[in-house]
C-alpha cells in the first residue's frame, strides 16, 4: 500500500517520456481542477455530524456506502463526493417494506454488503432482520428475519427464521447472503435461489472451542465481522479476540490470527493479494494480515483519541474503528466509529500513507493561529453572524464550516464561503442557551486545513405573545379544549412550536373565574419565552334536578308520612345545602342534605287532599331547583265507635237474664290491635257475657251482644234488709209484743194457742213474704243499675284507643 496505484495519472505521466509540455501543462490543469472539486466536495461531506457510522462498503464505481448507526440511516458518498441517504428516514424502528428505502425505518443497522448486481443488503440489527435494497428501485423488503429476537428456522424460509443482534454481512460471487447472527454466535447462510437460511459455523453455546473441526459444532462468542474469498469465510469472533476461517469445501474452522494481539475484532476486508485487513477496534487499530500470517499495523498507534489527519496513518490516533473496506483503487477505507467519521488511507509514498476524513465533522485536530473565529457574546434567537477569518489568505477558496461542539458531538451548524479570507457565518438555527463554537476549514490547493479556538455564544430566547381565547362551563362539566393564537414565531420554526393552553381549573372546580395560562411545546420551544394576553376560564353554577318521593301507602291522619328528596346535578357533583319541604306554597320543615338527598317524616298531615313539593336553596356550585309536585291524600284517622241497638234500657225480675245489643263502627284504617271489650256497673252476683269478647281490627265483626243473667231474689239483699232498721224485725216487735204480754196472763191453754200464732208470725215475716210478686204497683220493688261497655284498641300510630257505651238494667224484685 506504500506504493503508488498503478491507476495513478501522475504516476502514469511519469512513465511517458516524450511528452511535450503543452501537454504535460494539460495534465497538471485537469489534475488542480480534479483536487480543487475534491476539497469542495471533502469540505462538505466533512461538515455533516455522523452519529456510529458502522459498516462500510463499496460499489464498482467507488460510490461509499456506510451505515451511521446512531441516525438509524444508510448514507452513500458518491465518487464525486456528494453525500446523500439511501435508506432510512433516521426514525428509529420497523415501517416501509415494498416502498422507497428512503421511506423506510430502520433501527440500529451495523452490516452492509453489495451483490455484483448492485443489489444492497442491510443488517438491520436491532429489527432482527436482514433487508434488500434493489438496485434500479430503490425498492426496501425484508429477505430474512421475522422481527422476534431468537433463534429459529433452519432449513427453511429464511423469512419465516428467527435471529439476533445481527451486525455484519458478506456475499458471494453466487449470490449468497453470509450473517453474522450476532446474538446466537452463528453465522448463518441465505442461498440465492431458494432463500432458505442454513447454519454454516456455530453452535449457539457462547464460548471458544471446535478449532480443526467441523465450524458447525464450534463455539463463537458474539461474531462481528465477516469477509469472503473464493474458497474461505474468514469470521471476526470479536469477543474471542480471534479471527477464525471456515473452509468452505471441507467445513472446518481453525484459528488464522488473534490468539495474542487482537482486541475485539470486528469488521474484515481482503485485498486481491489475499491481505486480510482487520478493524482491531479496542486496540484503536487497523491491522493487516498476510497471507503467510504476518500482522502489521496499518492505522492507528492505539490512543484512543482523534488526531493525525493529513499525516502518515501508523501515527493516527483511532477511536474504536469499527469497519474497514478497500476501494475499487484499493484505498484502505475504516469507519473511525467513537470519532463519528470515516476515513481513507491514501497511497502516498513514505512517509505515509496519509490517513484523512472523507465523512464527517472534522473537528477535534489541532488548533490554528491561521483560522480564527469572533463574533458577539450574545445573539438573540434566530438571528446573528459570527465571523471566521483565515490570516494572511486573501485567495482562499473553498468555504469554512461552523461547528458546535458543546452537546459533546460535534454538530454542523453553516457553512459560508470564503471571500477575500473571511467567512460570516450565520447562528440563527443555534437553540437558545450557551455554544461553544469552532470553525472548521478543510483546505484546498494551496491552503492547508485549519480550526479555529472555540468561541463561547450565549443565544437567548425569542420572546413570542400567546393570546388565549375566553372560555366557560358550568360546574362539574369537563374542562374544555382551550385555544388561541400564537404570534411571533419564526418561519423556520413553523409547525415546530405550538402554545398549549391551561389553567389552574381542574374537574370539580368551584364556581369561579380562573386565569388561561399558555405553555410552549414542540421541538423548537426551548428557543422561545411567552407572554400571555389575559384570559379567563369562567366556572358558572349548575343546573340541578330536585325529586320528592312519598312513602307508598295511603296515609292517614295521625301517620308517619315519610317523603324522600333527591338532589341531583345535571353535569356531575353533588349538591350541598338544604331543602324546604311544602305543602302548596305552605312551608312545612327546612332538611339539610346528606350525599345529596334528604329523608324526612311527618305525621302532622291533616286529613284530606296535600300537593306536596320540595325546594332545593342551591349552593356555591349549583342553581336553585324545585321539584314537581306529589299529590298525598290523607284519609280518616284510625278509630272506632259503640252504640247500643235496640232498647238500651231493660227491667228484668231478679234471676232471670237481660239482652243488650250493641254495633260497633270502624273509622280510617285497620287498627293494629283488636278490640277488646269489657262490662262495668252489672249487679253483683250477676253473670255477665259478652259475644264476642274481642272484635278484630279489620271491621269484619261490627255488632255484639251483652247477656246479663241477674241473681235470685234473695240473693241480694233488697232495699231495706231484714236486720236492718225499719224493716221486718220492727214490724214483728209491734205485734208480738203485745200478744206474749197477754199471753203471759192468760190462762195455760189460752197461752199455748197465743204462742202458735206468735211463732207463725215470725216465720211468716221471716220468709219476706212481703217481697213476693204482686202484680198491685205498690207491691213491686227494683232495682236499677248502670252497666258501661268499653271497647279499647291500639291506633296504627300505636297510640290507644278507648270508646264506652252505656245501658239501664233494672232488676225486679
Amino acid at each position: 500500500m506504500g506504493e503508488l496505484s498503478k491507476t495513478d495519472p501522475m504516476r502514469a505521466s511519469a512513465r511517458r517520456p516524450g511528452k511535450t509540455f503543452p501537454t504535460t501543462m494539460r495534465v497538471c490543469a485537469a489534475l488542480l481542477l480534479a483536487a480543487v472539486s475534491a476539497s469542495l466536495a471533502e469540505a462538505q461531506s466533512a461538515a455533516v455530524q455522523l452519529a456510529l457510522p458502522s459498516a462500510i462498503v463499496f460499489d464498482t464505481q467507488g460510490n461509499l456506502y456506510f451505515a451511521e448507526t446512531g441516525h438509524h440511516v444508510v448514507r452513500e458518498l458518491s465518487a464525486a463526493g456528494v453525500l446523500t441517504t439511501v435508506a432510512g428516514t433516521g426514525v428509529q424502528g420497523f415501517a416501509g417494506d415494498n416502498g422507497p428505502a428512503t421511506a423506510a425505518l430502520l433501527d440500529s443497522p451495523m452490516g452492509l454488503a453489495m451483490d455484483s448486481a448492485g443489489n444492497l443488503y442491510i443488517a438491520d440489527s436491532h429489527n432482527h432482520r436482514i433487508r434488500k435494497v434493489s438496485a434500479g428501485t430503490g425498492t426496501i423488503s425484508t429477505m430474512a428475519g421475522t422481527g422476534a429476537a431468537g433463534y429459529s428456522g433452519d432449513g427453511g424460509a429464511a423469512m419465516a427464521a428467527q435471529m439476533k443482534l445481527p451486525t455484519a454481512l458478506a456475499v458471494d460471487a453466487a449470490g449468497k447472503v453470509f450473517v453474522a447472527d450476532t446474538g446466537n454466535h452463528r453465522v448463518r447462510e441465505i442461498a440465492a435461489s431458494t432463500g432458505r437460511i442454513s447454519t454454516v459455523a456455530g453452535n449457539g453455546v457462547e464460548g471458544f472451542a471446535g478449532d480443526g473441526g467441523a465450524a458447525t459444532a464450534a463455539s463463537m462468542d458474539s461474531p462481528n465481522g465477516l469477509a469472503l474469498d473464493g474458497a474461505n469465510l474468514y469470521v471476526a469472533d470479536t469477543h474471542n479476540g480471534r479471527v477464525r476461517v471456515v473452509d468452505m469445501k471441507t467445513g472446518v474452522i481453525s484459528t488464522v490470527a488473534g490468539a495474542t494481539g487482537l482486541a475485539l475484532p470486528r469488521g474484515l476486508a481482503l485485498d486481491a493479494a489475499g491481505n486480510l485487513y482487520v478493524a482491531d477496534s479496542a486496540n484503536h487499530r487497523v491491522r493487516r494480515i498476510s497471507p503467510a500470517g504476518a500482522m502489521t499495523t496499518v492505522a492507528g498507534e492505539g490512543t484512543e483519541a482523534f488526531a493525525g489527519d493529513n499525516a502518515p496513518a501508523a501515527k493516527a490516533s483511532l477511536d474504536a474503528p469499527r469497519a474497514v473496506a478497500l476501494s475499487p483503487d484499493g484505498l484502505v477505507t475504516l469507519t473511525d466509529s467513537g470519532n463519528q467519521r470515516v476515513r481513507q488511507i491514501d497511497a502516498t509514498a513514505t512517509p505515509g500513507p496519509d490517513i484523512r476524513t472523507i465523512v464527517g465533522l472534522g473537528v477535534g485536530g489541532s488548533v490554528s493561529g491561521a483560522l480564527t473565529l469572533s463574533g458577539p457574546a450574545n445573539v438573540p434567537y434566530g438571528g446573528g453572524t459570527v465571523t471566521a477569518r483565515l490570516s494572511g489568505a486573501g485567495n482562499a477558496t473553498g468555504s469554512i464550516t461552523l461547528v458546535d461542539v458543546s452537546g459533546g458531538a460535534p454538530v454542523s451548524v453553516g457553512i459560508a464561503g470564503i471571500n477575500a479570507g473571511s467567512a460570516a457565518l450565520f447562528v440563527g438555527g443555534l437553540a437558545a442557551g450557551g455554544h461553544s463554537l469552532v470553525a472548521v476549514y478543510a483546505g484546498d490547493a494551496s491552503h492547508a486545513a485549519a480550526q479555529s479556538q472555540a468561541m463561547v455564544l450565549t443565544v437567548t430566547p425569542l420572546g413570542v405573545i400567546a393570546t388565549p381565547n375566553a372560555a366557560s362551563m358550568l360546574y362539574g362539566e369537563a374542562i374544555p379544549a382551550l385555544s388561541g393564537g400564537l404570534s411571533g414565531v419564526l418561519a423556520q420554526d413553523a409547525g415546530k412550536v405550538t402554545a398549549s393552553f391551561s389553567t389552574g381549573a381542574g374537574m370539580l372546580a368551584p364556581v369561579g373565574t380562573y386565569p388561561i395560562t399558555a405553555a410552549l411545546t414542540g421541538s423548537a420551544a426551548g428557543n422561545y419565552t411567552v407572554s400571555v394576553t389575559p384570559a379567563n376560564l369562567t366556572i358558572a353554577q349548575a343546573p340541578t334536578l330536585t325529586m320528592l318521593s312519598a312513602s307508598n301507602g295511603v296515609p292517614v291522619a295521625g301517620t308517619p308520612v315519610t317523603l324522600t328528596v333527591q338532589a341531583a346535578s345535571t353535569t356531575s357533583g353533588v349538591p350541598t345545602g338544604s331543602v324546604t319541604m311544602l305543602d302548596g306554597a305552605t312551608a312545612l320543615a327546612a332538611v339539610p342534605l346528606s350525599a345529596g338527598g334528604a329523608v324526612w317524616t311527618t305525621s302532622a298531615l291533616v286529613q284530606g287532599a296535600h300537593a306536596l313539593s320540595v325546594s332545593y336553596s342551591g349552593d356555591a356550585n349549583f342553581l336553585p331547583s324545585v321539584s314537581t309536585g306529589t299529590s298525598v291524600t290523607v284519609g280518616a284517622a284510625s278509630d272506632f265507635t259503640l252504640a247500643p241497638t235496640g232498647a238500651a234500657t231493660q227491667s228484668v225480675p231478679a234471676g232471670s237474664a237481660a239482652t243488650f245489643n250493641f254495633s260497633v263502627a270502624m273509622q280510617g284504617a285497620a287498627l293494629a290491635s283488636p278490640i277488646t271489650l269489657a262490662v262495668q256497673g252489672a249487679p253483683v252476683g250477676a253473670t255477665v257475657a259478652l259475644n264476642p269478647s274481642t272484635l278484630p281490627p279489620g271491621g269484619t265483626v261490627t255488632a255484639f251482644v251483652l247477656t246479663v243473667q241477674t241473681p235470685l231474689a234473695g240473693v241480694e239483699p233488697r232495699s231495706r234488709p231484714f236486720g236492718q232498721p225499719g224493716g221486718s224485725e220492727a214490724l214483728f216487735a209491734l205485734l208480738v209484743l203485745p200478744a206474749a204480754s197477754l199471753a203471759r196472763r192468760a190462762r195455760p191453754r189460752l197461752r199455748a194457742v197465743l204462742m202458735l200464732g206468735l211463732g207463725v208470725l215470725a216465720a211468716t215475716l221471716a220468709m219476706g213474704c212481703g217481697d213476693r210478686i204482686h202484680t198491685a204497683p205498690e207491691l213491686v220493688h227494683a232495682k236499677t243499675y248502670t252497666l258501661t261497655v268499653t271497647g279499647t284498641a291500639t291506633s296504627p300510630a300505636g297510640t290507644a284507643l278507648q270508646h264506652s257505651a252505656v245501658v239501664t238494667l233494672q232488676v225486679l224484685q
